[in-house]
This record gives C-alpha cells, structure tokens and sequence, in this order.
C-alpha cells in the first residue's frame, strides 16, 4: 500500500481523535460477559485498534526517532501488565486489558511523532494538522456541550433514559435537577472530556496573540464560559475538582513562564470567567429545579448542589419545618422499597449531598488495601492486572461483587501490580519528567488534573483520553 495514502489515514484519525473519545460508551457493542467482566467494544478502543495497524508500517521511523532506549522505557511497564498473566485470577481481563496498554503505549508514541512528521514537512497537507486536531477537539466539545444541554432538557419535558441516554442517576429525579453524561457511561467521564478543552481555552485565553484558531477574542470568551460551565454543569466532583486544580496550576505556569509573556489582567480574566461559568452553572441548576416535575425550587437547586459539591460542608438549604418528612427519607432510604403512600409524592431522592457515594469510595479503597496486605505474592507482584474485583471478592466474599472496580487507580494499581509494578511504573514516571520538564504549561497541568481524576476512579476503556489527549496536545 502507498506510504501516502497509509499517512493520510494515520493523520485524518488523528484528526478524528477528538470526536470519537467524545463516544466512549455511546454506541457500544455488547459481545457478552462473564462472571468478573462484561464484553464490550466502544469507539475510542475501535480507533485504537485502527489507528495502531495504521502506524504498523512506521515502525522502523518510530525506532529512529526515539531510538532503542526510549522504545524500550515506553515497553517496560505494558510488558510487566503481561508478564502478571501468570499468576493472574482473571485471566481473560489481563489479557484483555494488557492488550490495551500496548495498544495505548504504541499509540502515544505514534501521535507524538506523527504531529512531530508533520510540523517539520512544511509542503506536506498535514503542515497544518495540530492547528485542525485542536479546532477539531474544541469543535466537538461545544457540539457535546450543546447534546448535554439538550439531554437535560428532554429529561425535564419526561423523555425516557432510552432516547436521551442519561446515565439511572442522572436524572432530574435524583437531586431535583438533571446533570449530563453526554455520550459517557457516567457524567464524571463526560466532565474528564471536558478539561482537555476548558483548560485548552484559557490557555489560548492568555496567549491570545500568538494563536490563529480564532480571529475574534469574543468567540474565544464565549467559547471557554460556555465549556467551562458545562464542565461544573455535569456535577462531578472529580472532574470539577481537577479541573480548578489544573486551571490554578495553569496560570501560575503561565505567570512564570519565561518563554511565555502573560500579562496579569490575562490571568484575572480567567478566574473571573472560572466564577461566571460556576455562577452560570448554578442557575441552569436552579431553573431546571424549578420547572422540573420534583417539588424542588430554584433556590433548593442551587443549595442542594453546592451542599454535594461541598461534601455537606456548606449547607445554604432553607431550614423548615421538615423534620417528618426527613426522617421519612432516611427510613426509606434504609428500607429497600418505599411505602406505599409515598410511591407518588414529588420529592428528589436527595436533599443535599449523598455521603454514601463517598463512603462507598473510601471503603473500597480500604477494601482492596487491606486485601494487597493480606497476601505476601499481592505485596510483592500483586493479583494481576484486572483482577481487583476477584482478589476482594475472595478477602471480602459477602461485600464484593468479582467484577467491582476499586474507583481509584493507584489503589487498584497497588493491588493489582504489587510494589514491584508500582516502583516500575515510578521509575518510568521519573524518566519521562526528566526528560519532558520544560513541556507547555497546558500539558503540564492537563497531566496533574487528568493524575487527580484517576482517585476517582478506576479502569482504562472509559477514560482512553487521560492517556490519549495529553500526546494530541503536547507540542502546544
């Protein structure tokens, strides 16, 4: 096959990268499952699979430009995944999910290479291929943007789940207000989507001047609030954490930076456009509250949900004389049906933040924890990759489904991978830093907010763009 032809199609997926991780569970195709997983195929691990028969004939350029050592660090870690076969208790998902991690590594070396090719072949069509790839990701999270405004929209006028796709706990049900998971399984992948852009936008933000994506700085403004609030909007903590996390580690990048000249108004602009965006945010709330079918108003909206974003340490919910109705929620929280009398009542599920979603967290951390220290071959080597649900079950057999996930990486990496995976993993960790410290303030803090959502959950087919996006904007 023509060499040309092979690079159009490597450039014209990378072009499509953006949009396709935007679909990472919506549409799925469900294969089957077993007694520890379920077998399905999304989007973003089809273009995956495509985009890395598609870098095959490259191999040789790929060895050139990195050469063999830094081939070779990329290699370690998925090799270590694979070698965990052995002793593994869920065979079939390390062998699955090490796949994967080949294919990931294999892809991020591709991309940076491929955006690398492309901006030294000044006559080459692809000259322009980062400018298109960020157009092309900023683009399709405002089309998202604009789906999840809409999905919420049709669940209040009582469209069913089975045409608007919002996730069980996502409707308009649960807090009085619905909050969007676009095409994701769950809004806190919709909202990890979104920081790669929202933190692209204040980036460009600052460094008007020297960026041609736009050609009015008003579309840019409008551009960034309207993400930003969509972002604070999905209603996830996570991502909504990480997101102010990487954006203040941004700016102050951006202020020290000496390469880069920003002036301090640029960076005052941002923050207030971060609090209008929250503000904006807040309202939309408020107003789907207000009209929704629940008896919630619009100031119950926004007190319920900054009592959740606060983790109940801020409770603006209006003091009334509820204190029946109160514990008819607790005891019926506690019981596994409602009453009968109260089948019909209009009230949400949830009158301010749900400390269970916390705590079941935090146990399961303690969970797989306690089961890594249970075992000398877990402390040392670990249970191998993808068998968290399988090793607690076995610890904790009455409290552990086998295809639980840990919804924190580094407590599932440690159980899965043992101290040797995890001192590997650091080793590879610190070389690449060495290697990459002078990187763009945008790379940089889009890697620490994308590091602080993975303590939120666990897994790699969901979330393919912590790993993937980071490489697209790495010469930004």
């Amino acid at each position: 096959m023509n060499k040309k032809f092979i690079d159009y199609i490597r450039n014209g997926l990378l072009i499509l990268l953006p949009v396709v991780l935007f679909f990472s569970y919506h549409p799925v195709i469900t294969i089957g499952e077993s007694e520890t997983m379920n077998l399905e195929l999304s989007l973003p691990e089809i273009w995956l699979v495509l985009f890395s028969l598609a870098s095959l004939p490259k191999i040789r350029s790929l060895i050139k430009f990195y050469h063999w050592k830094k081939i070779a660090l990329a290699a370690i870690v998925p090799l270590y995944f694979t070698i965990s076969l052995i002793w593994s208790g869920n065979k079939l998902r390390t062998l699955l999910t090490a796949g994967m991690v080949w294919l990931v590594a294999f892809s991020i070396l591709n991309i940076i290479y491929s955006i690398k090719l492309s901006k030294s072949e000044k006559k080459s069509p692809f000259g322009g291929l980062l400018n298109i790839i960020l157009t092309t990701l900023l683009v399709s999270a405002v089309v998202m943007s604009i789906y999840c405004l809409v999905q919420c929209i049709l669940d209040v006028a009582g469209v069913s789940r089975d045409t608007t796709l919002l996730c069980q706990g996502c409707v308009t049900t649960a807090f009085g207000f619905p909050h969007p998971n676009g095409f994701a399984i769950e809004p806190q992948f919709m909202g990890n989507l979104l920081i790669a852009p929202v933190l692209l936008c204040y980036y460009l933000i600052c460094t008007f001047d020297k960026q041609k994506l736009f050609k009015h700085e008003s579309s840019l403004i409008a551009v960034t609030i309207f993400l930003s609030a969509t972002l604070f909007f999905t209603f996830s903590r996570g991502a909504i954490y990480a997101m102010i996390l990487g954006f203040a580690l941004e700016m102050i990048l951006l202020k020290k930076s000496k390469k880069i000249k920003v002036a301090s108004t640029s960076i005052v602009s941002s923050l207030g456009m971060v609090l209008l965006a929250f503000a904006i945010s807040l309202c939309a709330q408020g107003i789907f509250a207000e009209v929704g079918p629940t008896n919630d108003t619009f100031y119950s909206g926004i007190a319920k949900s900054i009592h959740q974003l606060s983790l109940g340490k801020i409770d603006l919910r209006e003091v009334q004389d509820n204190s029946e109705q109160i514990s008819t929620k607790t005891e019926q929280t506690e019981q596994s049906s409602p009453q009968p009398d109260q089948e019909n009542n209009n009230e949400s599920d949830f009158s301010g933040y749900v400390e269970e979603s916390t705590n079941r967290r935090l146990d399961l951390n303690h969970y797989a924890f306690d089961t890594w220290k249970s075992n000398p071959q877990y402390i040392f080597v670990g249970a191998g990759l993808g068998s968290a649900g399988v090793a607690m079950k076995e610890k904790f057999p009455n409290d552990i489904n086998a295809k639980e996930i840990v919804q924190n990486e580094y407590y599932s990496i440690l159980l899965e991978t043992g101290l040797i995976g995890c001192g590997l993993i650091l080793v590879v960790a610190f070389l690449v830093i060495r290697n990459i410290r002078k990187a763009s303030p945008l790379f940089i803090s889009l890697v620490f907010s994308y590091l602080l959502t993975l303590m939120f959950f666990s897994g790699l087919p969901n979330a393919l763009q912590i790993y993937l996006l980071p490489a697209l904007l790495f010469f930004v």
